[in-house]
């Protein structure tokens, strides 16, 4: 985005953080900043993909910590983290990123983490500006509204009011069309917000659209009312995708209609389009699809908190670690190593529950796990929990588990002193990473807690009562690291164990379009390529 004056934005962005174990730490809700501008451009290639560039400025930047750092969230899990660059400039010095890597604070995305150097400069600052690049497949899909072509959708997404103050001063966005297209009359647009102007780029000589937008309520970002998008015959680009058919996915599903229209004639419609949206909180694979479901029959009360985030299709890597918490408290799996891939002993020969006992028999001799019998063991087990809903209310067996894990969380808080809250927290915090916000709530419910209760934070070094939120963070950051480390390549795991639960039914014969492999489809028929919600720091 560096040198390109038509630079503009697009895609989700979660800049949070992580408490400081300082005395006087800082929490969640206090930190804050302004969102002065958003640009992102978009660079539609000949295989499918897109390159993005973004560009944030921040004010009014306070309550930072050396964990600060920013997560960038991304339109699909297939984004190549090699192409990965970034640079955070602070009243005009150029710092690069401390390091890049998959965001361990939001499903989809990449973290980009500041040194300390930088942090002081964004301290002493008040502001600062994030330039961001990375290639991102599986971008460009088939319009089935007009044969022929295909386009690229995309979402411009929201910062949470917890952390963002006020609206989005501004928000460009940029379509480059594909290369060799120069005749503006082919181009389509999204009939309820059609580009501004359609012009040839001076740098690179390719056909541009862009939209403007000033004073932009987040939440009506949310609700699509700012998306973008362009579409163009498909002669100029080699790979097409073809759109998912039916539902996919779960989270609260929307649909958005998309009218495409030619740019010659404004008024004729050329067809309507399902755009199926995710929720806000987070998009998760649709690996769970009970056969013998009985609607009123009431909720499966017996299941085993692994089981019941089966059901609530927590993610598979959540899934996996859960079950290794419950074989390391129980004694039956010891940890040698969480680096990648994390190193196991086995303890025990059988576990209580035949998935444990599937999930100790992955552990190899050299104690990694082997990924083809932790897959079988993750693909038994989802199997064998659908067995088990036969007869029994899908919605609510979900409601009723949703309810246990809310009084995990409620246990842990009435805890009365520092020795109960640690017992209390081994014994439910299972059940409590049911909740799809379990980093955020642990950051907002279980961290001020030694506070709350009235036993001071123990000084460094001293004794005294234990540092609740010193646990607390022990606890998310022994989630994050084992979610993302049991396995070389967790994700592709997961996305194999899906394949054979829920496989994507095959394309029509004959068809010249690749198949998507994406875990996000959230445009219409032109584009997959709506940046995934969640958390963040």
């Amino acid at each position: 985005m560096v040198g390109r004056r038509t630079a503009v934005l697009l895609v989700f962005i979660a800049l949070a953080l992580l408490a400081v174990s300082q005395p006087q730490s800082v929490s969640a809700q206090d930190y804050s900043f302004t969102l002065d501008q958003e640009n992102m451009l978009v660079t539609v290639l000949r295989d499918g993909s897109v390159d993005l560039d973004y560009k944030f400025r921040f004010g009014n930047v306070s309550s930072l910590d050396y964990d600060f750092g920013v997560d960038v969230g991304l339109p699909n899990d297939a984004y190549d983290l090699s192409t990965a660059t970034a640079a955070i400039i602070v009243d005009g010095n150029r710092f690069g990123p401390r390091e890049l890597r998959d965001s361990p604070y939001i499903e989809v995305g990449v973290a980009v983490e500041l040194d300390r150097a930088t942090i002081d400069a964004i301290r002493s600052s008040g502001s600062f500006i994030l330039e961001f690049h990375i290639n991102d497949p599986e971008m460009v899909y088939r319009n089935d509204l007009q044969e022929g072509t295909a386009g690229v959708v995309v979402r411009p997404t929201w910062f949470s009011a917890d952390y963002q103050r006020g609206n989005t001063a501004s928000i460009n966005a940029t379509i480059l069309l594909p290369e060799g297209m120069s005749n503006a009359s082919e181009a389509l647009w999204l009939e309820a917000n059609p580009f501004d102007p359609i012009y040839v780029d001076e740098e690179t000589g390719r056909l541009a659209a862009t939209w403007r937008y000033e004073n932009v309520d987040p939440g009506q970002q949310a609700a699509g009312a700012y998306d973008v998008g362009v579409g163009f015959p498909d002669r100029y680009v080699d790979v097409v995708y073809v759109p998912p058919e039916g539902d996919g996915f779960l989270g609260n599903l929307g649909s958005l209609i998309c009218l495409l229209l030619p740019l010659i004639v404004m008024a004729f419609i050329i067809g309507i389009v399902v755009m199926a949206v995710r929720s806000a909180k987070g998009r998760r694979e649709d690996y769970f699809d009970p056969k013998m479901n009985v609607v009123g029959a009431g909720p499966r009360r017996d299941l085993t908190a692994v089981e019941a985030a089966v059901v609530s299709e927590r993610p598979l890597e959540m899934v996996a670690t859960m079950i290794l918490f419950g074989l390391e408290r129980k004694g039956m799996v010891k940890v040698l190593s969480d680096e990648r891939p994390m190193r196991l002993q086995r303890l025990a020969d059988r576990g209580e529950h035949k998935y444990e006992s599937d999930y100790m028999l992955a552990i190899t001799a050299d104690g990694t796990l082997d990924r083809v019998l932790l897959r079988r063991a993750l693909v038994d087990l989802i199997k064998s929990t659908s067995t088990k809903l036969k007869g029994f209310d899908l919605e609510a067996t979900k409601k009723y588990y949703e309810t246990i894990a809310e009084k995990a969380w409620q246990q842990v808080k009435d805890a009365g002193t520092p020795q109960e809250f640690a017992s209390v927290l081994k014994e439910r915090n299972e059940w409590m990473m049911l909740d799809p916000d379990y980093q955020g709530r642990m950051r907002r419910d279980i961290w001020p807690l030694p506070i709350l209760i009235g036993y001071p934070r123990p000084a460094p070094g001293g004794g005294g009562a234990p540092d609740i939120g010193g646990m607390a963070r022990d606890y998310v950051d022994k989630v994050r690291t084992t979610s993302q480390n049991l396995v070389d390549d967790m994700r592709g795991m997961a996305q194999d164990v899906v394949g054979q639960t829920k496989p994507r039914p095959s394309p029509p014969a004959g068809t010249r379009v690749r198949s998507s492999g994406s875990s996000c489809y959230c445009a219409c028929a032109c584009a997959c390529a709506c940046a995934c919600a969640g958390g963040g720091r």
